[in-house]
């Protein structure tokens, strides 16, 4: 504890009387930060509104986060203020130094310390202040500068401030900022040093926005770099690394002794070794996690974090004459780091670079149980990454495209229309690419068993009063990285009753973009919307009765910028099946475009209702050959070319079906208001939607005899009255 540093401007007025947002729990007076770039020192001075008793509740417990090993914090000031009062509450008694490791839980221990001070008499309307220094020097660069200041975006600020010192002699210190951020102030000390300036206030908060990229920076932000570019850092990252020592032996250790062939097979092989067989765990006590572990400590410990195990594979394929490198990424900003200023604390995670037969690929080698070879492992995307290598590294983008999934599922429902009867269903999953690889993680995760329960309460989710029969039939295949899956569920009372009773009624479950694709709410967008690129879906359900009749099913289709699909069906008698295909465009929806996504995507959704109408009393068909087992002639997939060209398709008419078959819900109307459209989303308006249907529908003429047009009966039904006439009068001759 110690007075603030001579360098800075140490009472950092703010606007006590600045309002908050209506209803609001905190309101953020002060946010200032004045960095001295000589030092790499900042000084933090803020200052926090509570104005509720629920703030008291969770803001009485002021604590910092340290880093102890890169880092220094000296204490100013905590204290409490009351209208004129001041109220200090830095007491060294009530100080608790706790090394609680936040990240214990996903396999991260780092050594972080908590400093927590129990607040005294807080109340609501009390201002907390405070302020300290913190000294931090990179362990790459602890000669340099680099600052990524960001204002709070949930919560009102009266005043934010960001001011960076620095001498004349650092010519290489460059700022960026967001386009919202105030115009740069710059002035000279007395004492020569030049001093940058930004501040500003943020009257209203940003509310967070559902599914934005984690590229799209939705906040006011400044940096501040003197990193001269990509390349050095490159050069000092891999200076760093090599200090931690390549291990000539490493591939003297049996499990990574050089293969007789060493070609893509062989590398593919030794990638999945390390992902499958070393565990993830993050040990940073002293290198402030940015220089690995010795490779031949992490083959015998067989655990490491994602730096350590690429820095051994990059190790061990240099021993094989293979042309490997580290490369760094941002899980977060991606692609967009390559948009910011050259920094360090831009990535968070470290893969491998291999180059073999003329390809370059990267492997991530903390992903397990992936499936594919060295030319078809997934690996996420993050666009550009640096490569550590001080002759040829640098900012580089991620070679080849894309790597996504495809899923498609096969749904066949025998239904048994007498009442409190059982239905059958059939359900063939089939995934691949990057979907097999969740699939398989989720199923080795959880257990054959819990798998399996996991997948029968989905199956309720989906069709009600859902119970397996049978065994859950699984099949995968690694290298081709797919994996497909076959199922049995009895499903008691499937149908229901329409409103009068009179017919029994089918309503098909929603199709999987219902299911996995989020409608974005009908209000303007200040980002993108984040879409699974690339990805394809397609699905098929397949209803059997031997009540359905002949009919036609129009075809639609929709080829936009965001998505292409077609929805298509065939009613035949006995059988009637809906088929939908779809295909992600893009990987992200402009903001300006995100209405007309939803637009299109509305309407897609509707097309995948369905409901079906029967007569009581229809016993379900019998299951087939092969109902339920794995099949090797892929009849489990859903076929059809997803290339579709021009706009959605004007439904054809349809004659009248045998039996009556409606989507599950009906277009809006253009005119109806925003309110409107959200009623007729809610549940209770689906439902009463379906009884008006169930009036309407009840209210047409029944046919006894499923499969025999109406007007067939009612010729018949004439010809017969006739018939009758001419016989009664010729016997009253």
């Amino acid at each position: 504890m110690a007075p603030p540093p001579a360098w800075a401007d140490a009472e950092a007025s703010y606007d006590a009387s600045f309002r908050g947002k209506a209803g609001g729990h905190v309101t953020q007076l002060l946010w200032s930060w004045q960095v001295d770039a000589e030092s790499a020192r900042t000084f933090a001075s803020t200052a926090r509104r509570l104005e509720t008793a629920m703030a008291v509740q969770h803001e009485s417990q002021w604590s910092l986060d340290l880093d102890a090993r890169a880092s220094r914090l000296t204490l100013h000031w905590l204290r409490i203020v009351r209208g004129d009062t001041r109220i200090d509450q830095l007491k060294r008694d009530r100080m608790r130094l706790l090394q609680r490791e936040t990240q214990l839980e996903h396999h991260v221990i780092d050594g972080s310390w908590t400093l927590l001070l129990v607040l005294e008499d807080v109340r609501p309307g009390d201002v907390i202040e405070a302020a300290y220094t913190t000294e931090w020097r990179h362990p790459i660069r602890p000669d340099g500068c680099e600052v990524f200041f960001v204002v709070p975006p949930l919560i009102p600020v009266a005043r934010y401030h960001l001011s960076v010192l620095s001498d004349p002699a650092r010519s290489g210190l460059r700022w960026k900022s967001s386009p919202d951020a105030p115009a740069l102030r710059e002035e000279t000390r007395a004492d020569g040093r030049r001093r940058w300036a930004w501040e500003g206030t943020q009257p209203t908060p940003r509310e967070a926005e559902a599914n934005q990229p984690t590229t799209f920076i939705d906040h006011l932000w400044v940096q501040v770099s003197d990193l001269a570019g990509w390349e050095e850092l490159a050069a000092r990252v891999d200076a760093a690394w090599a200090g931690s020592g390549e291990s000539a032996d490493a591939d003297q250790i049996a499990a990574f002794a050089k293969p007789a062939t060493v070609d893509a097979a062989a590398i593919a092989a030794l990638i999945r070794q390390i992902q499958d067989g070393f565990r993830y765990l993050s040990v940073n006590l002293e290198t402030g996690g940015w220089i690995p572990a010795p490779p031949r400590k992490t083959a015998r410990q067989r655990h490491g974090d994602c730096k350590d195990l690429t820095w051994l594979a990059v190790s061990v394929l240099r021993r094989w004459g293979v042309v490997a490198r580290p490369v760094l990424v941002g899980t977060g900003l991606r692609e967009r780091v390559a948009d910011l200023l050259p920094m360090s604390i831009a990535f968070n995670h470290a893969i491998l670079e291999v180059e073999s037969g003329g390809a370059k690929r990267w492997f991530d080698l903390t992903a397990r149980d992936q499936g594919g070879t060295f030319a078809t492992q997934a690996v996420t995307w993050f666009g550009s990454g640096l490569v550590v290598d001080a002759a040829n590294g640098g900012l580089r983008e991620q070679p080849g495209g894309r790597v996504g999934g495809a899923c498609s599922m096969r749904e066949t429902v025998l239904v048994d229309s007498k009442r409190h009867a059982v239905s059958v269903v059939e359900i063939r999953l089939r995934v691949e690419g990057a979907q097999a690889d969740g699939l398989r993680r989720e199923r080795l995760a959880r257990g054959a068993e819990a798998f399996a329960r996991e997948r029968e309460d989905q199956a309720r989710r989906r069709h009600g009063r859902a119970r397996r029969s049978g065994e859950l039939h699984w099949r995968d295949d690694r290298e081709a990285n797919v994996c497909e899956l076959v199922e049995v569920f009895e499903v008691s009372d499937a149908v229901h009753a329409g409103e009068q009773g009179q017919r029994a009624v089918y309503d098909a479950p929603p199709g999987l973009l219902v299911q996995g694709f989020l409608l974005p709410d009908d209000e303007p967008r200040r980002g993108p919307w984040e879409m699974p690129f690339p990805l394809e879906v397609a699905h098929e359900i397949t209803v059997k009765s031997p009540a359905l009749g002949v009919g036609s099913s129009p075809r639609r289709r929709w080829s936009t910028p965001e998505f292409e699909a077609v929805v298509e069906g065939s009613l035949v008698r006995g059988s009637w099946t809906k088929r939908m295909r779809f295909r992600v465009a893009s990987a992200e929806i402009p903001a300006a475009r995100v209405s007309a996504y939803r637009r299109d995507l509305d309407a897609l959704f509707r097309e995948l209702g369905w409901r079906i109408y029967l007569p009581w009393g229809q016993a379900r068909p019998r299951r087939g050959d092969g109902f339920g087992e794995p099949r090797d002639d892929g009849a489990g997939l859903v076929g059809g070319n997803f290339l579709v060209e021009g706009r959605p398709d004007a439904p054809e008419p349809l004659p009248p079906p045998p039996v009556a078959v409606t989507p599950a819900s009906e277009p809006d109307s253009p005119g109806e208001s925003k309110q409107a459209n959200k009623v007729k989303h809610s549940p209770g308006a689906k439902r009463r939607r379906r009884s008006s249907q169930d009036k309407r529908l009840e209210r047409e003429p029944k046919n006894p005899l499923p499969g025999i047009p109406l007007w067939s009966l009612a010729v018949g039904v004439a010809v017969i009255a006739a018939a009758l006439i001419y016989l009664a009068r010729f016997l009253a001759r």
